[in-house]
Formats: structure tokens, sequence, C-alpha cells
């Protein structure tokens, strides 16, 4: 039986770690070869390592998707390394803009500090922007089609009281995988969002510390959090032909949160 990404290349974001990680450990085990992207070097090498253990090719790239030039730059490396790129999975993100830097204090929109509004939108909504733009120029200069898959939020349809520049931001990647659709049909490159729900991974955290956290599980139809490798079944599928005529939409694996 062939695998369902066998020979095909994947860039994928946010890689050390959470969805990233689960997802290119799921596509190598598919048969791609992923190119490993993140802020934290040392982490992007262990998930490449991962991969190679399963046979296929890798490359842990270190890069800030905020950064144009880094971001064409890990775009040309892909390709280097891999021969060329087929896969991008633009899942780099934060939950707030102090991420990483301690407890999290959540602002209501007209609290919020502007350098606090732009340095996450700058990672969320303009990282997405670059990396996917840069994958669809790959792609067309190719010559055969792609697939391009963002990582989006349940909150891209959901408000969220002291997280609105998350919902807003995540909002945003929805749409501008809607308007890639729109515009990259013709060259076969499908656009598709993903919009988890509460998922176990470092970014959650916080959230699973709080005195709230029982409360909603209890209120899920399926009663748990999520895991990554449950939003990587999903990118998988986006990916792969059986998603091939999928394009501008987005698919909630959330255990039913979106549709409270």
């Amino acid at each position: 039986m062939s695998l369902r990404l066998d020979g095909k290349n994947a860039l994928i974001t946010g890689a050390a770690s959470g969805i990233g990680r689960a997802s290119a450990i799921r596509f190598a085990e598919e048969g791609a070869n992923v190119a490993v992207a993140d802020r934290n070097l040392a982490a992007a090498e262990e998930t490449a390592a991962a991969v190679r253990k399963l046979g296929r090719k890798a490359s842990a790239i270190q890069v800030d998707v905020s950064d144009p030039a880094q971001v064409n730059a890990m775009r040309e490396k892909t390709v280097k390394d891999l021969g060329s790129l087929d896969i991008v999975l633009a899942a780099a993100g934060v939950s707030h803009a102090r991420y990483g830097e301690g407890q999290v204090q959540h602002k209501l929109l007209h609290e919020i500090p502007f350098e606090e509004w732009r340095r996450l939108m700058a990672i969320n909504l303009d990282g997405c922007f670059l990396t996917c733009q840069a994958a669809a120029q790959q792609m067309i200069a190719q010559g055969h089609g792609g697939r391009i898959i963002a990582i989006a939020s349940g909150a891209a349809k959901i408000p969220i009281k002291g997280s609105g520049e998350y919902a807003v931001s995540k909002a945003g990647v929805w749409m501008l995988m809607k308007n890639m659709a729109l515009e990259l049909g013709r060259y076969d490159i499908t656009c598709n969002a993903i919009g988890p729900g509460v998922i176990d991974t470092p970014m959650t955290k916080d959230l699973q510390d709080s005195k709230n956290f029982d409360r909603m599980m209890r209120q899920a139809p399926l009663k748990r959090i999520g895991k990554p490798v449950d939003v990587a079944n999903t990118a998988l599928f986006l990916a792969s032909e059986e998603g091939s005529y999928f394009t501008g939409s987005i698919l909630h694996p959330d255990g039913g949160f979106v549709m409270q």
C-alpha cells in the first residue's frame, strides 16, 4: 500500500513542539520529507532527527516568521535541501504577546498596548502571510500545484474575552486562506485553514492550569482535551490526495467546541 505523502516535500513552521512537531512526524510516517522550521533551532533539530529516524530527509531551519528576509531564506533552504516544495503547514503562532515570558495577563482590547497588539499580529498573521506567500511563489514557479495549510483556531469564529487580539489574528488567518484559495486555484494550489480547539500543547498550559479548565472539559461534547496528533491528522488529510477538492475551508478538530 502506497503512503499518502510518498515523495512529497513539506515545510512546517512552528515545528519544534506541539502541533507543528506532531505534524512533521505524521507527515514523515506517510512518506514526506520535512523542513522543520522554528525560532528554537535546538528543538527543531530534535524534530528533524525524529523525521530522519522514519527514513525521510529532514532539514532544521531557524526562522523568525515575522521577518521577510528570514522567511525567504527558509524557502530557499527548503528547496535546496529537499529539492522542491509541495506542502506548507504554517503552524508558528503564539497565544499572547508575552508568550514564553511567564504568566499571561489577559487584557481587554481597549486596554492592550499597541506594541503588544503588533507583536502578536507580527507572528500570528504577518508570519502566516509571509510563509504562505513564499510557498505560493515557489509552487507557482514549479508548475505542479501544491498544498497550503495554515493553523488558525476555533477562536477564528468565537470571540474570547481577554484574548481578543488572538481571536482577531486567527480570524485573519482564515480569511487569508480563503482569499489565497480564490487566487491560487488556477495553479492547482489548495489553501485551507485548521481551527483546533483546546489541544494539549505548551501554548495551552496556562489554560490547563486555570480554575475554569475542568468546567470547560465538562461542557465539551467529547469531554477531553485534544492531542497534537488530532490536528496533525487533519493536516495530513488536507495535504494528501484525499483532501484535493478542499480549498478555502476551515476544518475544526476541536471535540465539538465550535458548535457550542
